[in-house]
Formats: structure tokens, sequence, C-alpha cells
């Protein structure tokens, strides 16, 4: 008897369906069905695909049996890309409970022969494919791919991103690390002095840019540098990538680490991923996927028209509490006390942090602080129901899933904080931009999805940190977000607003019974609850609004395409075109116009200083042009302190966004918090305090962190070093000298006689034997500076019966001084003299 030959079948339902799967599996969801048809019908052509699905609805497997359909169409080899090893586990595991044959790279590094054949779908990780000595091949060598599927795309940005860099943590190569910041010291000081020094002492928020005109000049001594290292681990994978085009990066530089990564990855580097006959990216109903027009060279149409479930609305259950909004007293560290103590034996509860020092909060008082060396070990342990203590992850905001009882209860504590340096930079020089708040509402939306992984999961998220909270309350921030979260932030503040009046109603002490008792609904499943939740996101519906950032983000990789190929005159002309069409933000036009004076570096350097002057008169967080700045002297004419204390109250709309902002102020007015936030927020407080406020440092690179201008012109001088650790035992040398240095800078620029006091804000008041201060000096330490704060938080709380419009100046001048908030007040109530040292 002859055998018949088998003829694969190709539509992926039809796949599906005859597949040995195991018993556990049931039928596709409407939502895949519905997938998978419209792309075999009327998609599977297009070579660039975006599809999007809801957490839990099952993506992975719309990825494989997309992949397997084409593998059975003879149009492989095909790929399945995760963002991380950890993933590619887990999809395997996905890949045999459905009968998918799959491969994945053996111990020895080789391409799997099944995976070259089409007899199977290669399941790697993003790094495999995007660094510079990729197995994959680069330039005209590479293996073609027929379909490669990306999953967590957004995820998959950061990771070209990093192909493209190098970072040189200090730790780990000192000596090269000291061998770059020789190379730019003279440079690297003109840009700030102060700052200059913060970066040798060893500060890691202090963060300095190497000039784009110093970089081109120097372009071959930083090339035999690195060419020299180029076989250590922190630099070998990038060099392939680098060494070629040097001259259009930029050094970034901490105290802790360098970093040198390019103004726009070229994604097209990587031609197995740019070839490839078709490129099909996963992506989460709450994510904008502008950013792959510019991070994964997407085609423009490919984003706006993605694959989705045309019934879908929303997934799971998101109770969103903000506690500080339903009582002051639950601030961030109340939240931190009360839950890094508990100790669940039935749940896992998980704190989101931004950084090191958050993470360090949490792990002194009990919770388990996971590292990039524990973390899939520890969230293993939820996931196998071990539970004991709070799991605290430390500025990790995706390819984290915690399903169902893993994680019930999720903290998110303070605004996503940027890794790389660039990211960091940006946002520093451009924070109200749309693009940076797009960025930052992604990342907490992808924390808010960690805890919430299907259709029928449930979290409680905890929300703290003045800055997330102010970030998610103010209306000019909160549209970020997608449709889903903004419905899911309503409801949030509504469930505020009813905690506030039942915790008026109740006689409790406990400011945090109102949110105890918010979470006991979520995990015990209140059925009022569940059916408050459902009505108001069933009211959900999504517009028909393009992204606004299409158009711009296409123009800048346009523009800068056209500067990588040479064509510097085309890119100027059309980076100037771009600039007028923007609206008037002066700050982002800066941003900008700083883009367009290195394009002009190379070819017209007197054109480009001018252009450079401009861009750093309307944003002094830019560089620092060569030449053409002059200092602005303060002045108290023709002002009275009331009227400005009032200018700096009314330019908030209600009394709630003034709390809501200067909680933020307050809190990033503490030490151990990054330099630049610390200096702001003096500068914002000198405002509300009614001085004329100003950042020499920042605004000209030279003279003291901040300067205040008072009444009969009284200045406010202060140096802040908040980032010295606490259990620093005195002043040195270096700072007092620097101290001095902007003593005798007020000097000439105001003249000696100028009444004037003195501030250094440090955790010790012991001058060392070896240093003296030239000029009077008192110390702000700790104790000092809280009893600042808690008086201009307590005046500020008392203006809430007032209309901020109409309050009078004898009420303003008398709640003043009722918190000590007058000039004599503030020249000796928070300061305390300086202990100098003997041998």
């Amino acid at each position: 008897m002859k055998k018949k030959q088998i003829v694969k079948k190709v539509n992926p339902i039809d796949i599906y369906e005859t597949i040995d799967r195991k018993s556990v599996t049931g039928p596709l969801r409407p939502a895949q069905k519905e997938i998978l048809d419209t792309w075999f019908n009327s998609r599977k052509n297009d070579k660039d695909l975006i599809v999007k699905l809801h957490t839990g609805e099952g993506k992975t497997l719309v990825g494989l049996l997309i992949l397997q359909s084409v593998l059975n169409s003879n149009d492989g080899p095909c790929i399945y890309v995760c963002p991380n090893k950890y993933l590619v586990q887990q999809v395997c595991d996905e890949a045999e409970k459905f009968g998918i044959n799959y491969c994945v790279f053996s111990d020895d590094g080789g391409i799997p022969d099944d995976y070259l054949s089409g007899d199977k779908i290669l399941i790697t990780h993003a790094h495999k494919i995007f660094n510079g000595l990729s197995v994959f091949g680069m330039g005209n060598r590479y293996q073609k791919v027929g379909t490669i599927v990306l999953d967590d795309s957004h995820a998959c940005i950061d990771i070209i991103k990093d192909a493209f860099s190098i970072t040189i943590e200090k730790t780990k190569n000192e000596s090269l690390y000291n061998t770059i910041l020789s190379l730019f010291e003279e440079d690297l000081r003109e840009q700030g002095e102060g700052s200059f020094l913060d970066v040798q002492n060893g500060s890691y928020d202090t963060l300095l840019t190497v000039p784009y005109w110093t970089w081109y000049d120097k372009k071959t001594e930083i090339l035999t540098i690195l060419s020299k290292n180029n076989d250590n681990n922190q630099i070998k994978f990038s060099w392939p990538l680098l060494k070629d085009s040097i001259e259009n990066y930029n050094c970034y530089i901490t105290g802790d680490k360098i970093e040198i990564s390019p103004y726009s990855p070229n994604v097209n580097s990587f031609p197995t991923f740019a070839n490839a006959n078709k490129r099909i990216l996963m992506s989460a109903t709450t994510q904008d996927d502008s950013f792959f027009i510019k991070g994964l060279d997407f085609d423009v149409d490919a984003v706006k028209k993605p694959l989705i479930y045309s019934e879908q609305k929303w997934s799971g259950e998101k109770m969103l509490i903000l506690p500080s909004l339903i009582n002051e007293a639950c601030d961030r560290d109340l939240i931190v006390t009360k839950f890094a103590k508990l100790k669940p034996a039935k749940l896992g509860i998980v704190a989101l942090v931004p950084s090191t020092k958050r993470a360090q909060h949490y792990q002194k008082l009990g919770a388990t602080v996971s590292n990039q060396n524990n973390i899939f070990e520890e969230l293993d342990k939820l996931k196998n129901n071990e539970f004991g203590e709070v799991l605290v992850i430390n500025n990790r905001y995706d390819g984290i899933d915690l399903p169902d009882e893993s994680c019930r209860i999720l903290i998110i504590d303070s605004l996503p904080f940027f890794d790389s340096l660039s990211d960091r930079y940006e946002e520093q020089c451009r924070a109200s931009s749309e693009i940076i708040n797009k960025k930052i509402a992604q990342k907490v939306e992808q924390g808010l999805g960690r805890g919430v992984r299907g259709e029928k999961d449930f979290c409680a998220i905890i929300i703290t940190g003045s800055d997330i909270v102010r970030f998610i309350r103010s209306k000019s921030t909160n549209k970020f977000f997608s449709a889903q979260t903004q419905r899911q932030i309503e409801i949030g503040l509504s469930i505020a607003d009813m905690g506030k009046e039942d915790l008026e109603e109740k006689d409790s002490d406990d400011p945090l019974d109102i949110v105890m008792s918010l979470i006991k609904q979520s995990i015990t499943r209140d059925e009022g609850w569940k059916e408050y939740y459902v009505s108001e996101m069933d009211t959900l519906s999504y517009d028909d609004d393009e992204s606004s950032l299409y158009d711009k983000l296409l123009s800048e990789k346009d523009i800068e395409k056209l500067f990588l190929e040479g064509e510097y005159d085309k890119a100027a002309e059309k980076m100037q075109k771009f600039i007028d069409s923007l609206q008037d933000d002066d700050t982002e036009k800066a941003w900008y116009r700083q883009q367009l004076a290195r394009f002009y570096y190379k070819t017209d350097i007197l054109k480009s200083n001018r252009i450079q002057i401009s861009a750093f008169k309307s944003n002094n967080q830019l560089l620092k042009p060569k030449n053409g700045i002059t200092y602005n002297k303060l002045s108290y004419v023709n002002e009275t302190r009331l009227n400005r204390v009032k200018l700096f109250l009314t330019k908030y709309r209600n009394y709630e966004e003034l709390l809501l902002a200067v909680d933020e102020y307050l809190d990033n007015l503490s030490f151990g918090v990054d330099s630049n936030k610390f200096e702001d927020a003096l500068q914002e407080i000198g405002e509300l305090l009614g001085f004329i406020s100003q950042r020499p440092d920042k605004d000209i690179r030279k003279g003291p962190d901040n300067l205040w201008c008072g009444v009969n012109n009284h200045y406010f001088m202060f140096e802040c070093k908040n980032e010295v650790v606490d259990t620093r035992g005195e002043i040195n040398k270096q700072e007092a000298g620097q101290m001095n240095s902007h003593c005798a800078w007020f000097e000439k620029e105001y003249g000696e006689n100028e009444k004037i006091s003195r501030f250094l804000i440090i955790p010790t008041k012991d001058l060392s034997y070896y240093a003296n201060f030239t000029h009077q000096v008192k110390i702000i330490r700790k104790n000092k500076l809280r009893k600042l704060k808690q008086n201009v938080k307590s005046f500020i709380r008392s203006l809430h019966s007032y209309n901020l419009e109409d309050i009078s100046d004898e009420t303003l001048l008398k709640l003043l001084n009722e918190y000590h908030l007058d000039i004599e007040d503030l020249k000796n109530q928070y300061s305390e003299n300086y202990y100098h040292k003997t041998k």
C-alpha cells in the first residue's frame, strides 16, 4: 500500500486543531481566533505588522501559530525573539504545551540546523541578534530569515540601543574610566566646575555631557583609547558598531560610569532583522507604538494600523490606591514603613522602586531586595507560592510576570528612573516634552501591568511617592497614559475621594485604616467593588485619534538619516523647518536647536556656536557654548516679597495642584536625592518664599548651586552637598575650597558690600583641620533642613481654607511669621555654626 503524502496545513487555526497539544489546553479564545483569521486572510503579506492584545490573551500562542503557518508554507526560516533568557524558557514551555516544534541555541552557540532548514521555529532572546558580534552575522554576510516575531517589542528597543552603547563602570575598569575622564576634564569643568568635582568624588546622580564639539575634535584620541581596550567585555560587543562612526556618538559621565551611545541607533545595522521578509511585533494594548517608527525603523502605516481584536476593551482588575490623596499623613515613608515589615503567608507583595536608595529603605525594614543575579529565582518562589517577605524589584518595569497569588498587592513606589545616561540627559533637558512624558507613562503602565496577567486576574496597586502621584494626578501629564489606564486612574481618584469621606466619618487614629480596608475589598473579592469596577470600565471607549508622535518621530528619523549619510546642508535645512513647525515651547525648540548646532559644527563652526548660544539661553540645561554667555545679576527692584509669594501660589490652578507640587519639591529637598532635583527644589522653595531664585552653576556653569535674592537685596547663597553619605565625618578641604571659590565669585559679580548669608548643605558640621573658609559660612544639616521643610509644609497646609487669588497681604504675612519663614528666621533658625577640628 502506497504511503499517502500528507499536505501540511497553513491556516493557523487549522494548525491548532491538528497539533498534538496537551489535554490542559482548550480551544482558541475569540481574540486569538479573530487575530489569526484576519492575519491569514488579509495581513499575512504585510512586511511590517504589529499585533496588539491584552495581557493574558495569549499573544505567545498567536505568535507561534503564525510562525508555524509560515514554516508550513515553506517561507521559513522563522525566529521568535524574547527580550531576555528567562522569557525564552517560558515561551519554550508554551510551545511544548501546545505541541509546536521548536529549537534553541545549543551550549556551543551554533545556529541550529532545524532552524536553518525551516523545520522548526527558533526561540531565542534579543541579545543574540542585536549585538556587534551577533552569530547571525553583520553587513552583507548574515543569516536570512523569513519571518521574525519580536515579543515585548518595546523592551527590545532598549536592548538595541544598549547594543550600540559602551558602558564603562568605574568599579570594573577604573583605569579606563579615569583615562577618559582625564581626556575631557578641561571641557567638563567648563560645563560646570561644581558638577565636575561631584563626579570626581563619585556622585552617581550628577551627570555631565561631553560637548559635541569636543567629542568631534578629540575623536581620534577616544578611538585610540577604546581600540586598546576592545577585548574588554564592556566594549567588545559594541566595538564593531561604533568604531567607524564614533563622531555620531555622544559621551555621558557620572561618578560611577561612562556611557558612550549614538544619537540615533540604526537598527538596519542588524540585517537579519532589518531585511527579514516579514517582521511582526507583539505589543500590549496599553503601549503607544509610535516609538517603533524610530526605534525599529518600522513603517508608519504599520504603526497606524495594528492588528487588534475588534471586541477588546479592557482586561483584568486593577485597584489603584493613592494613599496620600486619602490622607496627607499616608506619605511614602508611612507606606514603606507599614508594608516593608509585612510577612505575607498566603499571597505575594511586590514593590517596584526606581533606585537602589529606595530599595535599601525596604531592605532595612526586613524586605527582600532582588538583584540581577537572583531576580528570576525570587520570582519563581512567588509563583510557587513561597511567600514570607515583601519582594522589592529595583528599576525594572518590564519582562516580569506575576500572575494570581504571586502578586495580589503591588506597590509602585515613586516615578520610574531612566537607566541609560542618554535618556537621563534627555529628561533633564526636556522634562516637559511629549516624548519624554510618553516614555515615563509607558514605564509606569508596564509597572502597573506586572501583577495583572490575565482577564480574570486582579491586584491592589498602591501608588506612593509625591512625584508619581503628581504625574498621575495632573491633567498635564496623565493624558499620556492609554485610555484604559486613564480610566483606572479615574477610578483610583474616585475611591480616594470616597476613602477621604469615610475617614472623616470614622474616629480612627490610624490614617492607614482606609487603605487597608480598600486592599481587603480587592483581596476578599468584595462584590460591591467588583460591580463598581466593571461598570466603570465598561463605559470605556477608544477614539481613533492618531498619536501626535507619529510625525515628530518620523521627522527626527529622516533628519538624522540625512545627517548620517553626509547630507549636512539638507539635514540642517529640514531641522530648521521642523523647529519652525513646533508649538511655542521654548525648551523643546532649544533641544532641537542644539541638534541643529551639532549639524553645523562640521561645516560652519561660527554659525554652530551662535545657534548653541540661542539654544542655551532658552534652555540652560543644555550644553554651555564655548563663548557668548554673560551672567545676569539678581536684583529685587520694584517688587515686594508678598507679591512674589502670591505669584508663586497663583501659578497653580487650585489648592490641590499647589499641594501636590510643593509636596514633590519638599520630597526632593532631602539628603540622598539626585543633586539636580535637590537644587531645582531649592530654587522652587526660594520662589515660594518670595525670593528671586537662581541656579548660577546650572545657568552659566559658574558660581554656587543656588542663589536667592530677597527684601532689600539680602542674598542667600547655597552650596549643596546633599548626596554626601550620612556617615561622612568632616567637610573636606576640596569642599571648603569650592565654597571659597563661589564666595569669591559672588564678590566679583556683586561687590563686597552686599548683605549675604552663606550656607553649606551637608550632613556634618565638622570642618577638616586642613580646610578653612574665607568667609562666614553656616551649615544646614538634616535636622535643620527637616525643620525648614516641616514649616514650609505647614505654611502651605494653612492655605487650604483661603482663595489663593484673593488672600490678603496681612494674612500672608501673618502666616509666614507664624511658621518662622521671615527673613531673619531664614537667616538664623535653619542653620548652625561649623566646628573647626583640631589635630
